[in-house]
C-alpha cells in the first residue's frame, strides 16, 4: 500500500499559485516574448509586484522534484500496465477540459482556427511531446511523460529496484548538458549544429530538468530510511546542479527575457526552492506532522492537491484573456489581475470537483476494457506482471 503524504498538496499548490502569480503579475508585461502576447496586447503592468511575481517560475522546479517523489511512490511494486493506467488517467482528463477552455478564449479573442490553433489544440489534447500546444505551460507535460516512460521502462523489465539507478542516470545525463551550456555561455568553444539540435531535444527530453526527478526520487528513497551513501552523494550532486539551473534561469530572466526585474536579488529563486525541498523532507519522513487530524481537514488538502494540476493548466490563457478584457473594459489593473486569479482558482476548481471526475469515467471504462483485451493475450503478459518492490516503511 501507497502511503498518502498530505503536505505534498499544500506544496504542489504553493507551486502552482506561484507559477501562476509569475505569468499574470510579471511575465505577460515583462517578457519580450510571450505566448500570451496576443491576447494581452500589452494592457497593463503590474512593477509594484516584481520583487515578488518575477521568480514565480521556480514553481516548476518544485513541481519537478514532487513529480520524481510521487511517481516512485506510486509505481513501486505496480504492474506496468496499472501505471500506464494511473498516469493516464491523472493527464488526460484535466488536459482535455484545459485544452478546450484555452482553444475557446483564443478563438473568442478572434484567432482563427485554421492559422495554427487546430494543431496546437489537438498536440495538446493528445499530450504529444513536441510543441507548439495551445497554452505554452504545456512544455513541462512533455518533460513529466518522458520521465513517466523512463519509470514504465523499469516496471517493464521488472528491474524497478534499479530505481536509483534510474536518479543516477537522470542526473549525470543532466549535469553533463548543463555544463555544455554553461560551456557555450562562457565562450568556451561549445557551438554548432550538434549543440544546436541538443537544446531543441531538450525541450521534451529531460536534459536540462533531469536533476529534480532523481532528486524526487532520492527523496522517497530517503523517506523509506534506506538511503545508502552512494544516494547521498548522488542527491548532492544532483542539487548542486539543480541550484545551477536555478541561477542560470534567473539569470536569463533577468538579461534576457525579462530585463525589467534586473536587479532584484537573483540568489531568491534558489532560496525559494532549497526552503522547499527542506519542507518535502519533513513532510515526506515525518508525515504524521503533517496530517489533519480532522476528516474534514483531510479532504480539504487532497482537494487542494487535485486543483494545482487543472490550476497549472488554465491559468495562462483564461487568466490573462480574462485579465486583458477586463482593464479594456475599464477595470483598473490591480483589481482585474485579481479577479483574473479568483476566476483561474474558480474554474480549476470545477474542473478539478466536477470535470474531471465526470471525463475520467468513461475514459476508466475504455481503459479497463482494454486491459482486460490485453491481459487475454499471451505475448502482453509482462504489462500485467508485477514489478519487484522495494521495501518501504510503514505508516
Amino acid at each position: 500500500m501507497h502511503r498518502y503524504y498530505y503536505g505534498l498538496d499544500a506544496i504542489r499548490f504553493f507551486s502552482a499559485c506561484a507559477v501562476c502569480v509569475f505569468h499574470l503579475g510579471f511575465y505577460v508585461w515583462a517578457a519580450g516574448y510571450s505566448s500570451m502576447e496576443t491576447l494581452y496586447a500589452h494592457s497593463a503592468s503590474f512593477d509594484a509586484l516584481t520583487p515578488i511575481a518575477w521568480m514565480g517560475w521556480v514553481g516548476v522546479q518544485i513541481f519537478f522534484v514532487i513529480s520524481g517523489f510521487v511517481i516512485a511512490n506510486s509505481a513501486n511494486g505496480a504492474t506496468p500496465f496499472a501505471f500506464l493506467r494511473s498516469r493516464l488517467l491523472r493527464l488526460w482528463p484535466a488536459a482535455w477540459i484545459c485544452a478546450t477552455i484555452a482553444l475557446s478564449i483564443h478563438l473568442i479573442a478572434g484567432e482563427p482556427v485554421f492559422g495554427g490553433l487546430a494543431g496546437n489544440y489537438l498536440r495538446s489534447i493528445s499530450l504529444w511531446p513536441k510543441g507548439d500546444w495551445i497554452d505554452g505551460v504545456y512544455w513541462s507535460l512533455a518533460i513529466e511523460i518522458v520521465f513517466y516512460a523512463l519509470v514504465f521502462g523499469l516496471l517493464l523489465s521488472a528491474n524497478f529496484k534499479r530505481l536509483p539507478l534510474l536518479a543516477w542516470g537522470l542526473t549525470l545525463v543532466s549535469a553533463a548538458y548543463l555544463a555544455l551550456v554553461w560551456a557555450h555561455q562562457a565562450g568556451l568553444g561549445v557551438n554548432g549544429g550538434w549543440f544546436d539540435e541538443l537544446v531543441e531535444q531538450s525541450e521534451f527530453l529531460p536534459l536540462r530538468h533531469g536533476v529534480y526527478f532523481a532528486i524526487g526520487i532520492w527523496m522517497w528513497v530517503l523517506s523509506n530510511r534506506s538511503l545508502t551513501l552512494n544516494g547521498w552523494i548522488g542527491a548532492a550532486i544532483a542539487t548542486a546542479f539543480g541550484l545551477g539551473e536555478i541561477g542560470m534561469r534567473a539569470w536569463e530572466i533577468q538579461s534576457i527575457e525579462a530585463p525589467a526585474s534586473a536587479g532584484q536579488f537573483i540568489l531568491m529563486p534558489a532560496l525559494v526552492w532549497l526552503a522547499a525541498l527542506g519542507i518535502i523532507i519533513a513532510c515526506t519522513r515525518r508525515p504524521e506532522l503533517f496530517t489533519p487530524r480532522t476528516e474534514a481537514a483531510r479532504s480539504h488538502l487532497k482537494t487542494l492537491g487535485k486543483i494545482t494540476y487543472p490550476l497549472y493548466l488554465v491559468h495562462s490563457t483564461l487568466g490573462v484573456g480574462t485579465m486583458a478584457w477586463l482593464i479594456r473594459t475599464g477595470v483598473p489593473p490591480y483589481l482585474a489581475l485579481a479577479m483574473a486569479a479568483a476566476t483561474v482558482l474558480a474554474v480549476a476548481t470545477l474542473v478539478a470537483v466536477y470535470g474531471e471526475p465526470l471525463t475520467r469515467r468513461p475514459l476508466q471504462a475504455l481503459l479497463d476494457a482494454a486491459g482486460k483485451g490485453a491481459a487475454r493475450l499471451k505475448p502482453l503478459g509482462l504489462l500485467f506482471r508485477r514489478a519487484d518492490a522495494i521495501p518501504v516503511k510503514q505508516a
